[in-house]
């Protein structure tokens, strides 16, 4: 992602985040009960695909773009793992095949270590690895079943 993009990526969140919070003091002043999310806030049934990535986009954006903020070169605000998991749910809910070099490259950490990660991930069952018939040398990674169910629980649980 160039500045440009990061700039703007910054600005479209901090823009929701505004319009969030007057929604939220025009419900307070109406009388409304700000409550936090739960699970009967969204039925199955009712969160459909779209809210599903949009979540997700907002998620990957803000850790992005913390990360991005307060990160001075350690690693200390970066949640690598989540972010690349985040990231392969979303190509999955997009319908979208992603390569294993592919989300190690947009992680934004060493290659090495992201590879490290991915394969700790596989590992753990959280994602899975399928070759590409047709070419050896590339293999695509998703999220499993499981994974993919207990993502789809924190988003739908998540407080933006």
């Amino acid at each position: 992602m160039n500045d440009l993009e990061a700039e703007l990526a910054e600005v479209r969140l901090t823009i929701e985040q505004a319009i969030e919070k007057f929604q939220i003091l025009d419900r307070r002043i109406s009388g409304e009960v700000e409550q936090p999310p739960s699970e009967q806030d969204f039925p199955d049934d009712q969160f459909n695909h779209v809210d599903l990535i949009g979540r997700a986009e907002k998620y990957l954006q803000w850790g992005r773009l913390k990360s991005q903020i307060l990160d001075t070169g350690n690693g200390l605000f970066a949640n690598s793992c989540w972010n690349m998991c985040l990231d392969v749910f979303l190509c999955d809910l997009k319908d979208q095949r992603v390569s294993v070099s592919s989300i190690a490259h947009s992680s934004g950490i060493p290659m090495t270590t992201a590879m490290r990660y991915i394969n700790v991930m596989v590992e753990q069952g959280l994602l899975e690895k399928t070759p590409n018939a047709a070419d050896n040398r590339m293999i695509f990674v998703s999220v499993s079943e499981d994974c993919s169910e207990k993502i789809k629980e924190l988003l739908m649980r998540a407080p933006f």
